[in-house]
């Protein structure tokens, strides 16, 4: 089984989705033999916004007699190794905390790097790929009008790409797992 865990969150040892995703892979490895973990942290090593170069070269509307330079094929390759490492993960584990009634930026950049470049005529089968999403909030409770838009819009998100195996789990939910251990 192929994991990739993904972090957004800026506070390091004091985010609450950090813990979340970190027990919720960890558990994932320790029932699977021979997993494999892929570790992105999105708050420790940004990715850069996609620019207008970006964008054309990932929706291959380059222009071709125009020259490419170093940094941006470098971007190009890293969008392209973004996207394959969704593609080959069986699940996902993202930690996607609402900041500013939405995801962290770095979570976002993530997020358009894969929309901008998946392209359904390929063929390439994201219903297989399970993502669960690890969201905290000061309330993050079900049904709370704010993560319920939250949620919708991510879930709308990877719906795009054709994600279908899509679980969320909340800070409040594991709380409540705790006290019933």
């Amino acid at each position: 089984m192929n994991i990739l865990h993904i972090d957004s969150c800026v506070l390091g040892d004091q985010s609450r989705s950090r813990r979340h995703t970190a027990a919720t892979v960890a558990n994932l490895a320790a029932t699977t033999p021979g997993a494999r973990v892929i570790y992105r942290d999105l708050a420790a090593a940004p990715l850069s916004h996609v620019s207008g170069p970006l964008l054309q070269a990932m929706s291959r509307q380059w222009n071709a007699a125009i020259p490419m330079h170093p940094d941006l094929r470098a971007e190009i390759l890293l969008s392209a190794a973004l996207l394959q490492e969704f593609i080959e993960a069986d699940v996902v584990v993202v930690g996607a905390p609402m900041h500013n009634y939405f995801a962290p930026s770095s979570l976002k950049v993530w997020l358009d790097r894969l929309l901008h470049l998946h392209d359904p005529r390929e063929n390439v089968c994201m219903a297989e790929v399970r993502v669960i999403l690890v969201t905290s909030g000061a309330d993050d409770r079900a049904g709370a009008p704010l993560v319920q838009h939250y949620e919708e819009l991510l879930q709308a998100a990877f719906a795009t790409i054709g994600v279908r195996q899509l679980q969320i789990a909340r800070s409040s939910d594991f709380a409540a797992q705790a006290e019933r251990s």
